[in-house]
């Protein structure tokens, strides 16, 4: 249960400027009680999250940015229904390594199933207060 909790949603463009318009919520500050560092790793997580839905699921894309607490919250949804899967890449791919991020860098993540309209996948990082 959250003492204090913002959210805000923004429809994402159906190509790679999504990564920007999901950074661009981040940098308004909508948590201001999360650290440069804390956004530092938002930012790359939500280029990702919106990279993937971009080029792996289909539109329409949303991002919804959830501040509960010392909880950052990133969330992408589309309507693809295929999960997205973590694999490694090689040293000398220039792609595949999103998935490996999204696990390594977030506190936690998952992926909710929407019956027959796609998907949302999520992070949450854990802040500073």
């Amino acid at each position: 249960m959250c003492v204090t909790r913002t959210d805000q949603r923004v429809d994402l463009p159906d190509d790679l400027s999504a990564a920007r318009a999901f950074r661009d919520v981040l940098r308004r500050g909508i948590c201001p009680q999360h650290g440069a560092a804390s956004l530092d790793t938002a930012l790359l997580l939500a280029t990702e999250l919106a990279v993937n839905a971009v080029r792996h699921g289909s539109p329409p894309v949303h991002a919804t940015v959830t501040c509960c607490d010392d909880v950052l919250r990133l969330s992408v949804r589309d309507s693809d229904p295929r999960l997205p899967e973590p694999r490694e890449a090689a040293p000398e791919d220039v792609s595949g390594r999103g998935m490996a991020l999204v696990a390594a860098l977030s506190e936690r993540w998952g992926v909710e199933r929407h019956d027959g309209d796609g998907k949302t996948v999520w992070l949450e990082l854990r802040t500073a207060a």
